[in-house]
């Protein structure tokens, strides 16, 4: 069945279990208290959902071949405070926040804590040592070996909150 078929309530439930599915459920909620006012759009080809938007800003990325989503930095800056610490976080020295503001990846030496939950390829909120937000990426070592390296990369970032898009 073609996502784009699907009536507004059916699309709510989809979207909501995949968030549920990949983070958890108050994630999922705390993702779509504006549904209301979101957008998406669906592939002309498959008629599968590709973005989401709120007042035409991309929220989040479907990767079908995944079945998850990648979140923007806008959708984390609007969710992140509301998600309870230390989850879906990797906090870093703040001696190195501007360069991971500006969208460069987190090397496993500069991490200072990390949810011990988190599996490879996750979606995580990258922040500082005072929580402060600097950017969103996907994790790419196991959370137990992290500490154990000193070179390599611990999250690809995506986009951080000086990011130029």
């Amino acid at each position: 069945m073609k996502m784009n078929s699907f009536s507004r309530k059916d699309l709510f439930n989809t979207i909501f279990s995949i968030f549920s599915y990949q983070f958890n459920e108050n994630f999922a909620n705390e993702f779509l208290s504006p549904f209301e006012e979101m957008t998406f759009k669906f592939s002309k080809k498959t008629g599968k959902m590709k973005h989401i938007f709120i007042n035409k800003v991309l929220q989040a990325n479907y990767r079908p071949s995944l079945g998850t989503f990648s979140i923007t930095i806008d959708a984390a800056k609007r969710i992140f405070h509301k998600i309870d610490f230390p989850n879906f976080r990797i906090q870093v020295q703040s001696d190195v926040s501007d360069f991971i503001s500006d969208g460069k990846s987190v090397f496993s030496k500069h991490v200072k804590m990390i949810d011990p939950n988190l599996r490879i390829g996750n979606e995580v909120f990258v922040v500082d040592e005072q929580d402060n937000l600097l950017a969103v990426g996907k994790l790419s070592l196991p959370p137990k070996y992290i500490p154990w390296f000193k070179f390599g990369s611990a999250v690809n970032v995506r986009q951080g909150i000086n990011s130029k898009k």
